[in-house]
């Protein structure tokens, strides 16, 4: 059964990054952590908890990211090629630099949220 992978960054929510499983009845999971997780994953170990990143240890074209995703007790961990979301992820800086996240965000409308509950 094939299972597709999607990763997809939004300039609304600057600081994260979505992951999403697709099998044949549609989605299967949805996973969202921060972008500099991913970053930091690129080229050592990163995460705690429930996702972890790192990469395989061959510096070729075809080495693979490995991403734990889930709880301890259970877990799935699973190898994408490497290069593939190394481009992806410099599209997102292009998109939102890093280090300009916080000007990326409407604080009129997150003020707007926050007080809609009080």
């Amino acid at each position: 059964m094939p299972v597709l992978m999607e990763l997809s960054y939004e300039r609304e929510d600057p600081f994260a990054v979505k992951l999403a499983f697709y099998g044949p009845v549609g989605v299967m999971a949805r996973w969202h952590f921060s972008r500099d997780l991913l970053l930091g994953g690129m080229n050592g170990s990163a995460g705690e908890g429930e996702v972890k990143i790192w990469p395989s240890k061959e510096s070729s074209v075809g080495s693979a990211l490995f991403l734990r995703l889930g709880p301890e007790e259970c877990h799935a961990v699973l190898a994408v090629l490497r290069s593939p979301v190394s481009h992806w992820l410099a599209h997102t800086f292009k998109t939102v630099p890093l280090g300009r996240e916080m000007a990326e965000v409407d604080w009129d409308e997150e003020r707007r949220q926050l007080f809609r509950s009080v």
